[in-house]
């Protein structure tokens, strides 16, 4: 089982264990913790962690709440000897740069970061007094280092060690902290043509520089490439369906003859251009566009225990759909955890079924007449009188655990998307018929996604609406592998609760 590692990746000791997992290559799941919010001082997370620090590794009933500590067991759990040597005389030699890094250097770069990064980006001047009096120290400090860079490719020898990730993260904005190396040329060479050329230093400098260093060439740049992904989007793989009436399309959940020789959705796989709709996140509804960005933050994280999830996390959902689409009365009936981790699990499984993977097929979940029915199985008592006004199904997805990276979620666009694009499908159970729709292509469609979503986001997509007044009511989506997703990026694991709303 991989590290749940427990960060936000901007402070310098979680981007110092992000940074050094990926150097000995520990797998691990990223959970995110909104440092700037303060979400480590929450009591959910002090639950995990009581100190309230971030970074926090959690490998089954053990927790290990120090960065350096971190990359040492990760080191040991996949044996990446070259990085932590098992030879004691070279530990011991990795250990003391360790402890040299956490007890002295750290809290002499920190100053400088404060006063040259993190002032100014909070609107304040840098007090250069501050600087004046810790200056002799780092100074001392840079020399030790540049002394022994020396003799040395690498801190501790010729080979990268977690000495070296540790050393460097405090530094990790060394332009902007304006620390002198043009003083210690052997530092500043072991900086700028040893670390920063690892590909994990590399992997973990954008989210750094994106949030602490806005107004640099590096982050313009980044958003100048945001702008045009914004403009041009990526292109992916969506699996539509063929319309082949009056053939039917179908699925069987359980094992069955008659699933032989069916007609199965997912035949049309097309090539489509989708949209970062980060920029425009604020103009999505979805009574126009058929989906909605929104916030909703939930300390409920026992996402396995499907009594507890419904219990603790259903009525969160009421409040949070009541207040968001102003429904009179929220029905939360269903929910589904989807994961690339239940890939392999068989479609006929007929157990254990809100667990499953990312539903790479572009569907709706309820056709147009399977939404009053729907109403009047569930509500069967008070379905007439509910039916009589607006009824809206709405799903809520929402990541769970770490950011999304892998298999995100698309939507089309309803405005790009007439009904007459939508056709049944059928789903055969063992012991009834459900139905679905599913689209078949259309060149007019447009996709939009949200790439990297945190778990306090979540998508609102509308399912079905009783209302003919031209407002959307239904919106096709799909999960789809994302070409700029990065190699070793933690599984995509999501919710999605089926919400019945009345109005």
């Amino acid at each position: 089982m991989p590290l749940e590692l427990y960060l936000d990746p901007i402070t310098i000791n979680c981007r110092k264990a992000l940074a050094g997992l990926q150097l000995t290559k520990t797998p691990y799941e990223e959970k995110y913790v909104n440092y700037f919010e303060g979400e480590q001082k929450s009591d959910w997370y002090a639950k995990i962690n009581p100190f309230k620090t971030v970074p926090a590794a959690v490998d089954g009933d053990m927790v290990l709440t120090e960065s350096n500590a971190i990359l040492a067991y990760g080191a040991d759990i996949v044996g990446a000897d070259s990085a932590y040597p098992k030879d004691l005389k070279q530990r011991a030699n990795v250990n003391r740069w360790l402890l040299w890094e956490t007890s002295s250097w750290f809290p002499s770069c920190y100053v400088y970061l404060v006063e040259y990064v993190v002032k100014p980006l909070l609107g304040a001047q840098p007090d250069e007094s501050v600087v004046e009096k810790e200056a002799p120290k780092w100074n001392h400090l840079a020399q030790c280092l540049d002394d022994q860079l020396s003799k040395t490719k690498w801190i501790c020898g010729n080979n990268v060690t977690i000495a070296d990730i540790a050393i460097a993260a405090p530094m990790h904005l060394h332009a902007a902290s304006k620390f002198p190396l043009d003083k210690y040329p052997n530092l500043k060479r072991w900086m700028t043509e040893g670390v920063e050329q690892l590909e994990c230093w590399k992997n973990t400098q954008g989210a750094v520089e994106k949030a602490l260093l806005p107004g640099t060439q590096s982050a313009t740049n980044g958003a100048t490439a945001a702008n045009d992904v914004h403009k041009e989007g990526i292109k992916a793989n969506f699996n539509y369906t063929k319309d082949v009436s009056p053939t039917l399309t179908e699925i069987y959940f359980y094992e069955s003859e008659k699933a032989k020789d069916i007609h199965a959705p997912g035949d049309s796989p097309h090539e489509c251009i989708v949209h970062d709709g980060w920029h425009k996140a604020s103009e999505f509804t979805t009574d126009k566009n058929g989906f909605a960005l929104s916030t909703f933050k939930t300390s409920h994280s026992d996402w396995e225990n499907e009594e507890n999830t419904r219990t603790a996390f259903y009525p969160e959902v009421v409040s949070f759909l009541k207040q968001q689409l102003k429904a009179k009365e929220v029905l939360v009936f269903d929910h589904t955890i989807r994961s690339a981790a239940n890939a392999k699990k068989a479609l006929t499984q007929e157990t254990n079924t809100s667990q499953r993977a990312p539903g790479m097929l572009v569907y709706c979940d309820y056709p147009a007449e399977s939404g009053p029915l729907r109403v009047k199985q569930l509500l069967p008592n008070r379905a007439d009188d509910l039916l009589s006004r607006r009824v809206a199904f709405i799903n809520v997805w929402k990541p769970i655990h770490n950011v999304v990276e892998e298999r995100p979620l698309a939507m089309c666009d309803v405005e790009s998307a007439p009904q007459s694009d939508f056709f049944k499908l059928y789903l055969r159970y063992r012991d009834r018929t459900g139905e679905n729709y599913v689209m078949k292509h259309s060149d007019s469609h447009k996709w939009w996604y949200f790439p990297k979503m945190t778990p306090e986001q979540v998508i609102l997509l509308k399912t079905y609406d009783s209302e003919n007044d031209g407002r959307a009511k239904f919106v096709g989506h799909s999960a789809f592998e994302d070409p700029t997703t990065r190699e070793g990026a933690p599984m995509r694991e999501s919710v999605e609760i089926r919400t019945i709303c009345f109005f």
